[in-house]
């Protein structure tokens, strides 16, 4: 009779789990990454983020189960979690708190979650509002010429999440910004870079807005999505495949899970070449072609032992969605030879070992191209990325340490294409890492927690990169397949040698410091120490600190 008590409950729990993703930049990533190591928690797919709150909820509950295991650290930051998903574990608001509801002097400066309001109904409907907003600036100083500057930023907005039937999800969020001081400086901040508010004002003062929303439904083992948010595709501290770098993306996506198997589809939209034209009528108008990205992959979780990812991604542009990649089932590289070859198509083969309890080894084969009649004679469509890393959990029992390293080889025109719009950018961004092609780069970091609420990282990464040579105007003069927006051309020698050209050494040292007193407030401070050298000439020296206050009530 207690089984079957126990059968029901979690049963039905997981028929009352809450729909809907938690945005890739939550702490919940990094803690689970550590569970899986420590071997706390099993078959977690690390390679695709973000999660939906149903499977976050469910490692939350095997770790739960196994506390015991945990150093006091570890365990006080799985009770912030607890409390920050209560709801979706227990149906319970009781560690929350609505600012309608209550008007106590100590309503904000508790340490339950906080929201505007929130309406709960199990069976049929949920939702939760919060006010988003922070306030930062940045302090710069070149170590060249002692030139100093700083910038403001103040970013606000809202969001809403909900669950509709226990099966279909909503999430939206728009924010609004300003800017004042240097907006060079400013620019730093990636999502400034290609933000078109904020780059179309010519005003002292800068606006940038922002918004990303989908809608999800999900079933027994199937889940379908369509919206704009942020995806990480790959291992380690750079992804090799989708990173954080390019702007938001509209796309629609499915996933299969069932037992060890996963299967993986988003059909993405994103940015092409650029242009102005204008007429006596309608005066200037922006033209921007059309460019669309598919992804798939098949993962099979066989243990602890072995994660083996298999995958294709495909860009297309200059027509409207193609059904051949639109169909997550299709062979995306014969389907590219069926549409006359003129596409830029990838392969890769990804794989993840934590045989020992602590230790993570992880890697991803990307193939950008190959004939295998020419491999090894230098030619320059043999084209691939070798990426390899380890993570390790030092001291598990006392406090969470961890160390880790990252290796990756990008061959001379990986990502590029003969045909500009079929880059693997959006917004002539790179999808994928903030490193060219035909570059090594070398990451090393740490991560301390001190206390559940203090977060410490330290992050060293240097890169070498073979540049083209380039006239005053930027014309390349001779390719040497080194950036990602021009491939090769017909008059380009047909051999490469990784990392000729013009030598290029870049060098950046992170240091992150994170502290949220109060549970929704988060103060965070950055240092960015970066050096580049090109052809043993300075180029770009700076130190860079941000300090950051972000509350979410």
């Amino acid at each position: 009779m207690k089984k079957i008590i126990i059968v029901s409950f979690i049963l039905m729990t997981n028929l009352f789990a809450q729909i809907g993703y938690v945005e890739v930049g939550n702490p919940i990533y990094t803690y689970l990454d550590r569970m899986q190591s420590l071997h706390i928690i099993e078959n977690y797919n690390s390679f695709e983020i973000p999660k939906t709150r149903k499977e976050i909820t469910n490692y939350l509950r095997a770790i739960k189960n196994t506390k015991n295991k945990l150093n006091s650290i570890d365990s006080q930051t799985l009770n912030d979690f607890l409390i920050e998903f209560e709801f979706d574990l227990s149906y319970s608001t009781e560690s929350y708190y609505s600012l309608f509801s209550d008007t106590s002097n100590s309503a904000m400066i508790n340490q339950k979650e906080k929201f505007l309001y929130y309406y709960t109904d199990t069976s049929k409907f949920n939702t939760f509002v919060h006010f988003v907003g922070s306030g930062e600036t940045l302090y710069s100083i070149d170590n060249e010429t002692s030139t100093k500057s700083n910038a403001s930023l103040f970013t606000f907005g809202g969001e809403v999440r909900g669950t509709i039937y226990n099966n279909f999800g909503f999430f939206a969020r728009a924010t609004n910004g300003l800017q004042f001081g240097d907006t060079e400086l400013a620019s730093f901040k990636s999502n400034l870079r290609y933000n078109y508010k904020y780059n179309s004002d010519h005003d002292s003062s800068k606006f940038f807005d922002e918004t990303i929303g989908y809608l999800s439904a999900e079933f027994d083992f199937i889940k379908f999505k369509i919206g704009r948010d942020r995806v990480n595709i790959g291992y380690g501290f750079s992804k090799t495949i989708m990173d954080n770098y390019f702007p938001p993306m509209d796309y629609l996506s499915m996933q299969l899970n069932y037992s060890i198997f996963n299967f993986s589809f988003l059909h993405g939209k994103l940015f092409g070449n650029q242009s102005l034209s204008s007429s006596d009528i309608s005066g200037t108008q922006r033209v921007i072609n059309d460019k669309y990205i598919a992804y798939h992959r098949l993962g099979i979780n066989f243990s602890k032992h072995l994660h083996i990812g298999l995958g294709e991604t495909i860009i297309y542009a200059n027509r409207n969605m193609d059904l051949s990649y639109l169909n997550p089932f299709n062979f995306y590289k014969s389907a590219e030879h069926a549409n006359m070859d003129r596409d830029n198509s990838m392969m890769f083969l990804d794989f993840k070992n934590n045989s020992f309890k602590g230790l993570t080894i992880f890697g991803t084969i990307l193939i950008d191209d190959v004939d295998f009649s020419k491999f090894g004679t230098g030619w320059y469509g043999n084209k691939f990325i070798y990426d390899f890393g380890i993570t390790y959990e030092l001291f598990p029992e006392s406090f969470p340490l961890t160390i880790g390293m990252q290796y990756l080889h990008i061959d001379p025109y990986v990502y590029a294409h003969r045909f500009e719009d079929n880059s693997y950018t959006s917004m002539d961004i790179g999808i994928g890492p903030n490193i060219q092609p035909n570059s090594g780069s070398h990451i090393f970091n740490i991560k301390y927690k001190p206390h559940y609420r203090i977060e410490l990282e330290m992050s060293y990464q240097f890169v070498n990169h073979g540049s083209n040579e380039v006239d005053s105007n930027g014309d390349v003069l001779v390719n040497y397949g080194g950036d990602i927006l021009v491939g090769h051309r017909t008059n380009d020698s047909d051999n490469v040698v990784f990392l000729d050209g013009i030598e290029e050494r870049t060098d950046h040292l992170k240091f992150t410091a994170k502290y949220d007193p109060i549970k929704n407030y988060l103060f965070t401070f950055k240092t960015d120490i970066i050096k580049i050298d090109k052809a043993n000439i300075t180029e770009f020296n700076q130190i860079i600190a941000n300090l950051i206050l972000s509350v979410r009530i």
